[in-house]
């Protein structure tokens, strides 16, 4: 998911770390930072979206605004590494998809690549778990075990969190890291709460 990864890889770039491939004169600035924007936004919309749906998800009276939400925050968390695609693209002047989401790595050469990692990890979980609410009707596996890989949402939300806590553009500022925090009680409260009710 790549929150706000795009920002400090542009700064990076501009102090010659990390993407050296390309020159500056052959890069188009006004595009990138029109990108590195876009990308802001939608990283830090998708992680107040996905929080918000799991609050959502505390009881069944939010049920609709659970589903609603839940589409909303899933568009955002798919435009996020998308436009990861196009930053790339006016950084390298090529397109590659599978950069952005199955260049997974265990040994990974820096830093910045570890924490990207974790934005991945977040989309394939967000993506599983939509997927096993959307299929229940016609899976008979899904059926009966669809609420335990819609649990993925909390691996999705702490994933994310590692994720922009690292990279994020926006992590160092106040308005953010007070939100940050919030999200985080919220989230386990939450969580502690289902965990409660399932040894009950």
């Amino acid at each position: 998911m790549g929150a706000w990864s795009s920002g400090r890889a542009l700064r990076s770039h501009r102090r010659g770390h990390r993407f050296d491939p390309y020159s500056a004169h052959k890069i188009n600035m006004t595009n990138l930072e029109i990108v590195t924007l876009l990308q802001r936004i939608t990283g830090i919309t998708a992680f107040a979206l996905l929080t918000l749906q799991i609050y959502l998800s505390s009881s069944h009276k939010f049920i609709k605004y659970h589903k609603l939400n839940g589409i909303l925050a899933y568009t955002f968390v798919f435009l996020h590494p998308v436009l990861m695609i196009f930053f790339r693209y006016f950084l390298y002047q090529k397109i590659d998809p599978f950069y952005v989401f199955t260049d997974v790595c265990l040994l990974c050469n820096n830093v910045y690549e570890y924490y990207i990692n974790f934005g991945r990890i977040a989309f394939y979980a967000v993506t599983t778990a939509i997927i096993a609410v959307k299929f229940r009707t016609v899976n008979d596996w899904l059926k009966i075990h669809w609420r335990k890989l819609h649990m993925l949402n909390y691996v999705a939300f702490y994933a994310v969190s590692i994720h922009a806590y690292k990279l994020g553009t926006d992590s160092s500022t106040k308005l953010f890291i007070y939100f940050f925090w919030l999200a985080q009680a919220v989230v386990l409260y939450r969580l502690l709460l289902v965990l409660r009710k399932k040894q009950g």
